[in-house]
């Protein structure tokens, strides 16, 4: 067996273009083409989510969450459940962080699992 990857990522730059959320959304659904995107989330509202494309549709891409207020939590959530891969659960739906100013996330999809990197903030996981 090889441990040659099935999915390159290497060739894809690391971020391609920042998106920053309106301040009164509650929701953005993020596509495989928004792959390398830095998300800044400015929602005052209770809570933001963004929602991943599935497996399939996302196997070699990568996304970037950041959070840049402190009056909402943001949540990430898998376009396929149970596959999200977290310091703490193999299984997740999704991934949350209260309203830290500087929190981070970064999901990578090899189109099996979402593989979370979780920068500074206390990250939840659920499902």
């Amino acid at each position: 067996m090889s441990n040659a990857p099935t999915t390159l990522l290497g060739l894809v730059p690391l971020i391609r273009a920042v998106v920053r959320s309106e301040t009164d959304d509650t929701a953005t659904a993020v596509t495989a083409d928004d792959s390398g995107t830095l998300f800044i989330n400015l929602s005052t509202e209770t809570d933001h989510s963004y929602t991943l494309p599935t497996l399939a549709l996302g196997a070699g891409k990568h996304w970037i969450f950041y959070q840049g207020q402190t009056t909402s939590t943001m949540t990430i959530i898998g376009g396929t459940t149970d596959k999200m891969m977290t310091d703490d659960d193999a299984t997740a739906d999704q991934n949350k962080v209260d309203d830290i100013c500087g929190a981070s996330l970064i999901v990578i999809c090899d189109g099996t699992n979402y593989y979370t990197i979780e920068g500074k903030g206390t990250w939840t996981e659920t499902g």
